[in-house]
């Protein structure tokens, strides 16, 4: 496949807002003792590639650790930054936090807490999409410890049965919290869904330009009837499953430099080097990503926190003398 330069710069401008996002999080949120939630770091080139290969109307339905795919599928920045800081001027009016943020108006239909709950709603959306005769997919994300759950299997089977217009993406970090994928994941995860009759590839979860290409080959077999796709995505998370896991624990030094030297971006800027792209397009690209989520979270410290009140007040509305008088 051949991707045209514009293609290639719109993936690292979503490259970049991905992992300045991230930065600007721990940087600011650390400062304001906000939320920080699950890192992304290191797994910027799924989301990146990914939603690059999406149309404005296709869904995705996220995970637990969803900051890269809220910033890749064009949430606004500024509100995303103020849900995590528990404002009422956020994208869900703060109640949501970082694992039930969402913002439909792009597509964004919000992750869950629950380990691979979302492919079961992701699988309703491609199917009212279906149903609907539109020109549109539904994209689910799932960690790697989420394939030994039953609903992943109990989703995949229903998509096959109705060629459903589904993909899936495993996003393997090599683990599930702390427990290494290959100590808990038995056999080929591509193997275990090709049992099913359903397309499934690997594809390097580092190289943006390849995750692009699969899910652009996996939207137009979804749009031409031949039932849903599901990659199985190799990256890397460089932070622990949480803030303040003490990741390096279980992971040694080597292991973080070997994929470190893959970094996502550099994969992806000698790409654009190899295209022809000018240093200075590149580098503006850079400065640009970091200025607007510097600005997102400078202005998100002043917004205002949801209260007691904001989520208790229509218990008991204007004009009620006790709650009991709504009964």
């Amino acid at each position: 496949m051949t991707i045209s330069n514009d293609t290639l710069l719109d993936i690292y401008e979503r490259l970049c807002l991905c992992r300045e996002f991230e930065s600007a999080l721990i940087s600011y949120g650390t400062r304001d003792r906000a939320s920080l939630g699950h890192p992304y770091l290191g797994q910027e080139a799924v989301a990146a590639g990914a939603c690059a290969a999406l149309g404005p109307e296709d869904r995705l339905l996220s995970t637990h650790r969803s900051h890269g795919h809220a910033v890749a599928k064009g949430c606004d920045l500024i509100r995303l930054a103020l849900e995590l800081y528990g404002s009422v001027e956020g994208t869900c009016l703060g109640r949501a936090g970082e694992m039930y943020m969402c913002e439909p108006d792009v597509g964004y239909l919000g992750g869950t807490q629950i380990v691979a709950g979302n492919l079961p709603m992701a699988a309703g959306v491609a199917l009212a999409g279906q149903l609907a005769g539109g020109d549109q997919i539904a994209i689910g994300f799932v960690g790697d410890g989420g394939v030994n759950q039953g609903v992943f299997y109990e989703t995949l089977n229903l998509a096959s049965v109705w060629h459903l217009p589904l993909v899936v993406v495993v996003e393997d970090n090599g683990y599930a919290q702390s427990t290494p994928a290959a100590y808990v994941t038995a056999g080929s995860i591509v193997e275990r869904v090709a049992a099913f009759g359903i397309n499934a590839r690997r594809v390097d979860g580092q190289a943006a330009t390849e995750v692009y290409e699969a899910v652009t080959e996996a939207r137009q077999r979804a749009m031409a009837g031949d039932g849903p796709t599901v990659l199985h995505a190799e990256t890397y998370r460089y932070e622990g499953h949480y803030y303040g896991d003490r990741h390096r624990r279980y992971r040694d030094q080597t292991e973080l430099e070997h994929w470190l030297s893959r970094d996502p971006l550099s994969v992806h800027r000698g790409v654009l080097q190899t295209a022809g792209i000018d240093e200075e397009r590149i580098s503006s690209i850079e400065r640009e990503a970091k200025a607007l989520c510097v600005e997102a979270f400078e202005g998100a410290s002043s917004g205002r926190r949801v209260t007691a009140d904001d989520l208790t007040g229509w218990l008991n509305p204007v004009g009620a003398s006790s709650p009991g008088a709504q009964r």
